[in-house]
C-alpha cells in the first residue's frame, strides 16, 4: 500500500482532514496503527468505548427480573390447557355416539366425530335430511359414556315439532 493510500484510508478511519493524516502518518513512520493512535492522543479522534464484562452476580433496575415459577406459567400453561383441552374434546367425540332408528328398529349408529365431519362438509345436504327424516319416524338418539340427556331433549322437542306440523296438516 503506498503512502496516498494510507493517507486516504487514515482520512476515512479518523476522519479527519489530509493534512492532520499526512503528518500523524509522517510522525508513525507509515505505520496506520501508530498513525491512529497518534490522533487518539491529540484528541482528533475519539478513542474506542471502554466495555467491562464480568462474571460478578450484579442486578440491573432497566430488566424486569420474572419469577421462576411466573416464566413457566407463562409459557407452558396455555399449552398445557390446549393439550388438556383438545385431549378432553377427543374423548367426547370418541365415546359418544348418535343412534339411528326408524319405527323402532336400529338402522345405525355412527360415532359423534364422523356425525360431526359430516355436518362440516355437507351441513346443507345433511340439515335438510334430519328435518326430512323427522317427518317420516326416523328417530336419533345421543348415547354414550358422557351424559348427553340436553342433546337428546333437543332432539325429542325437534321430533315433537315434527309431530304437531304433521298432525296439523292431517287435521286440514
Amino acid at each position: 500500500m503506498d503512502e496516498f493510500e494510507k493517507i486516504e484510508k487514515l482520512r476515512t478511519r479518523a476522519d479527519v482532514s489530509y493534512e492532520e493524516a499526512k503528518a500523524a502518518l509522517g510522525e508513525a513512520n507509515g505505520d496506520l496503527l501508530d498513525a491512529m493512535i497518534i490522533l487518539e492522543k491529540q484528541g482528533k479522534v475519539k478513542g474506542p468505548e471502554q466495555q467491562v464484562h464480568s462474571t460478578e452476580y450484579t442486578t440491573d433496575a432497566s430488566y424486569e427480573m420474572v419469577p421462576v415459577g411466573k416464566a413457566k406459567a407463562c409459557s407452558g400453561d396455555f399449552g398445557k390447557k390446549v393439550k388438556e383441552f383438545l385431549k378432553r374434546a377427543i374423548d367426547f367425540l370418541s365415546n359418544n355416539y348418535v343412534e339411528i332408528t326408524r319405527k323402532g328398529e336400529h338402522v345405525i349408529n355412527i360415532p359423534l366425530w364422523l356425525a360431526i365431519l359430516t355436518l362440516i362438509f355437507g351441513w346443507w345436504a345433511v340439515l335438510v335430511l334430519i328435518v326430512v327424516s323427522l317427518f317420516f319416524d326416523w328417530n336419533y338418539k345421543f348415547y354414550g359414556k358422557d351424559d348427553l340427556k340436553k342433546a337428546n331433549d333437543v332432539v325429542d322437542k325437534a321430533k315433537e315439532t315434527a309431530e304437531q306440523v304433521k298432525d296439523s296438516f292431517r287435521e286440514e
